[in-house]
């Protein structure tokens, strides 16, 4: 079974969407690395912030060719500016944005934030691994099954 990934549904001939929002650069290269060696073909936007991340999906939902509607939000929690679960409470109370799926994405391994994730409605919470051979197969299972 697929998950619901919101409005558009996807085949395997279409490419899925995948947003990463996350500040860390090393930490955007090691994800961009691992989503280039998938069986799906992706097309990776990334962005800093919770803010930047609001701004995208306004242009997405005005149809900007250059801000595609994503199929997968992975979310980092902790950012400068506005963090992962502002950024949570503001997607999933917007009727328009609350069907794309979010995985958090993040260092932490707080029980309370595993908890408060799930509570504003995050579809997966992973904790960073620190290499490419660490990296865990939920990620590549999630961007895998839009396919």
């Amino acid at each position: 079974m697929k998950p619901n990934l919101g409005d558009k549904k996807m085949d395997s001939s279409k490419t899925a969407v995948v947003l990463l929002v996350e500040d860390d650069p090393g930490d955007q290269k090691l994800i961009k690395n691992v989503l280039a060696n998938q069986e799906v073909a992706n097309e990776l936007h990334i962005v800093e912030n919770g803010e930047e991340a609001l701004k995208y999906l306004q242009r997405s939902n005005s149809e900007d060719a250059q801000s595609p509607r994503p199929n997968l939000i992975l979310l980092d929690l902790y950012m400068p500016g506005m963090g992962g679960k502002e950024f949570l409470r503001c997607i999933k109370a917007d009727d328009d944005l609350c069907s794309i799926p979010v995985v958090v994405l993040t260092v932490s391994d707080s029980e309370i934030d595993v908890q408060e994730s799930y509570k504003l409605h995050a579809a997966g919470y992973i904790q960073k691994s620190a290499s490419i051979d660490c990296f865990p197969s939920a990620e590549v299972a999630q961007v895998n099954a839009l396919g």
